[in-house]
């Protein structure tokens, strides 16, 4: 089973690519959090490597703690190597160099805006320094930087083999218009798929992937979502933690059946007292299959409650 962690499961969709491989190669730009909303976090798990660079401080200190394989880098990207105004809105990650963007989030959403200076590098570069094998995906998410990060690579000596890049208004289903088409077009990069966030791009020599984007994330990909996942764990823990409970409830159910049994064929009861305690058995069964079939944070009350039923 494979576990996403990325925010509209585009890992779902790299996995259809790369799923028989346990190596490979990444360049995460914008990596912000190492593990929450992350599309490289399950191939990281998986044996790959590569180079996450971020620019905001805070979110570089957590990927240099949590991805000690990687290379990460704390600056920004662009068409050509200079030094920039940043504007971080702090607690996000939708911080960026276009302020106008960012002061309109702020507003309207109530967030703190830091403003400061960011070097800021070429993607070539980058590559020139670091790259030494194939670039299976190239991530982008800079908030609207994104064709200034394009803008700055050497295309014919580094190219991936899947380029995915946040295409909307930030915060926005709306497609932002810009000439990235055309840039990748011209660089021998087709349109392969538009995931309502993000658009895939897949370089021509490695068209016989194509087929891999012809549907959205599906039952068929077998995944689960990191955060569901989580919650699977808690509930196993919580299994783990209530079952002694469990299984002294079911005994103190049969205890009551054979006390039942015992008042009928040792004493004369009135038909009402038969009754009562035909209704503390029920009501006790009905707890006991409650706690098989539902979820174990439920039983607890089911605990309290039959252990109020046997105290009559």
């Amino acid at each position: 089973m494979f576990i996403s962690y990325a925010q509209n499961f585009e890992d779902v969709m790299l996995n259809r690519l790369f799923s028989d491989r346990n190596e490979g190669f990444y360049i995460d730009v914008g990596a912000h959090h190492p593990y929450y909303d992350s599309v490289t976090k399950a191939f990281y798990d998986r044996g790959w490597r590569g180079i996450n660079i971020e620019p905001v401080k805070q979110y570089f200190d957590l990927l240099q703690q949590e991805r000690t394989q990687d290379i990460n880098l704390n600056f920004a990207l662009g068409q050509t190597a200079s030094e920039l105004t940043f504007y971080e809105l702090e607690g996000t990650g939708l911080s960026s160099f276009d302020r106008e963007t960012v002061q309109e989030i702020a507003d309207r959403d109530d967030y703190q805006v830091l403003t400061y200076q960011v070097p800021v590098k070429t993607l070539a570069d980058i590559c020139q320094e670091y790259v030494t094998q194939q670039i299976d995906f190239l991530k982008i998410d800079v908030e609207g930087w994104e064709e200034q990060v394009l803008l700055g690579n050497n295309w014919q000596k580094f190219r991936p083999i899947i380029i995915l890049l946040e295409a909307t208004i930030p915060n926005s289903p709306v497609k932002v218009k810009t000439n990235i088409p055309q840039l990748l077009i011209k660089q021998n990069y087709e349109h392969v798929y538009f995931d309502g966030l993000n658009d895939y791009y897949l370089a021509k020599e490695h068209s016989e992937l194509k087929s891999h984007f012809a549907t959205p994330p599906n039952v068929f990909d077998r995944f689960i979502s990191a955060r569901l996942h989580e919650k699977e764990q808690e509930l196993h823990i919580l299994n783990n933690k209530y079952k002694d409970q469990f299984y002294e409830v079911k005994r103190l159910t049969q205890h009551l059946k054979e006390q039942q049994q015992s008042k009928q064929t040792k004493t004369n009861l009135s038909s009402a007292e038969v009754l009562e305690l035909e209704t503390q058995l029920n009501e006790a069964r009905q707890l006991v299959m409650a706690m098989e079939t539902s979820k174990f944070w439920k039983m607890r009350s089911a605990w309290f409650k039959l252990k109020r039923i046997l105290a009559r």
